[in-house]
C-alpha cells in the first residue's frame, strides 16, 4: 500500500454532542452546564493548545489541535469525550453524552433564545458554489450534531479545497453512510458536498457526529482523509457528483457501497485508497 511520503496535511475537528439523561433518555441543552461559547471556547489549564469546549445552540462542541498522524487524531477525540463525559456526570450523576446525528428535544430545553440560533456564518455547497440555506430553529424540535473535518496543508487554495470536498464526499460522506442510518439530521446540515474555507485549507461538514461514536468510526475518518488526499494528488477520477450527492442526500446505503465498489475497482491495487476501499464494501 502506497501513501504519498511528499503529502503534509493536517487533519482538526470540532465535533458535536448531545447531553442527554440516561434515566429518561431525553436531550438536555448544554445551556448553562457547558462553560465557553462560540468564538471563545473554554479551556482547562492543564490542556494544550488547541483544546476547547463551548456551546452551540443546545449542543456541547469540542475542539481538538490538528493532528499528524491517525493515533494523534483518534486520541484527541477520545480524550475530550471523556473529558466531558465526566464534566457533565460530576453537574448531574444522570447526565452522560451521546454521539448522533439527530434528536428531537423537549420544548422545555429550547426556552433559551440560543436554542433558536443556526450557524453562525454560512457554509457552502462545493457544487453549486452557494450558500447553503439556514435552518429556522424556531421552526423545529429536531436537533443536529456534526462532526465537522478541517483539513489544513500547504498553501492553500480555493479551487483545490473544493475540489478535495468532492473528494471527501467520496471517501468520507458515502463511508458514512455504512454506519449512520439517520435520515433526519439532512433537512437541517450535513448535505453533500458542505463546506467552510479556512486560512488553512477547509472544513468539511457533511458528517454527523455518530462518526465519533468508537474509536474504530475515528480511525476510519482519518484513513479516509488519507485516501481521498492520495487520490486527489494522483488525478484519480472520482464517480459521478450526481449519483454521489444523491446517495448522500437521501442516506442510500445500498447506493453507497454500489458506487464505492465500482469506484474501488478502478484503482490500482497496491494504493492505500484501494484497500481503504476494500475495506469499506468489506464491511458486515
Amino acid at each position: 500500500m502506497i501513501i504519498n511520503p511528499e503529502t503534509i496535511f493536517t487533519v482538526g475537528a470540532d465535533p458535536e454532542m448531545f447531553i442527554v439523561n440516561k434515566k429518561t433518555g431525553e436531550v438536555v441543552s448544554s445551556i448553562g452546564i457547558i462553560p465557553g461559547e462560540k468564538g471563545a471556547p473554554w479551556v482547562d489549564p492543564s490542556w494544550p493548545d488547541g483544546f476547547g469546549i463551548e456551546i452551540d445552540n443546545i449542543l456541547v462542541e469540542y475542539n481538538i489541535p490538528p493532528a499528524r498522524s491517525k493515533d494523534q487524531f483518534v486520541s484527541y477525540i477520545e480524550f475530550m469525550k471523556s473529558y466531558i463525559s465526566d464534566f457533565v456526570a460530576k453537574i448531574n450523576p444522570d447526565y452522560t453524552i451521546l454521539c448522533a446525528s439527530s434528536r428531537m428535544v423537549p420544548e422545555a430545553e429550547l426556552n433559551n433564545p440560543i436554542a433558536q440560533l443556526f450557524g453562525c456564518c454560512p457554509d457552502f455547497n462545493c457544487y453549486t458554489g452557494n450558500p447553503n440555506p439556514r435552518p429556522k430553529g424556531d421552526k423545529t424540535n429536531l436537533r443536529s450534531a456534526g462532526f465537522h473535518v478541517h483539513y489544513g496543508y500547504e498553501e492553500p487554495t480555493i479551487d483545490q479545497s473544493v475540489e478535495m470536498v468532492k473528494y471527501f464526499d467520496v471517501f468520507l460522506g458515502l463511508m458514512s453512510l455504512l454506519f449512520d442510518t439517520d435520515r433526519k439530521r439532512r433537512s437541517l446540515y450535513g448535505k453533500a458536498g458542505c463546506y467552510r474555507l479556512t486560512s488553512y485549507g477547509v472544513e468539511y461538514r457533511t458528517l454527523s457526529s455518530k462518526m465519533a461514536e468508537t474509536p474504530e468510526m475515528v480511525a476510519l475518518i482519518y484513513d479516509g482523509v488519507c485516501a481521498a488526499t492520495q487520490a486527489y494528488e494522483r488525478h484519480i477520477p472520482i464517480p459521478n457528483s450526481t449519483n454521489v450527492v444523491d446517495a448522500i442526500n437521501n442516506s442510500d446505503v445500498n447506493a453507497a457501497k454500489y458506487i464505492l465498489n465500482t469506484f474501488r475497482k478502478s484503482i490500482r491495487e497496491d494504493l492505500f485508497a484501494y484497500a481503504y476501499l476494500t475495506k469499506l464494501v468489506n464491511l458486515k
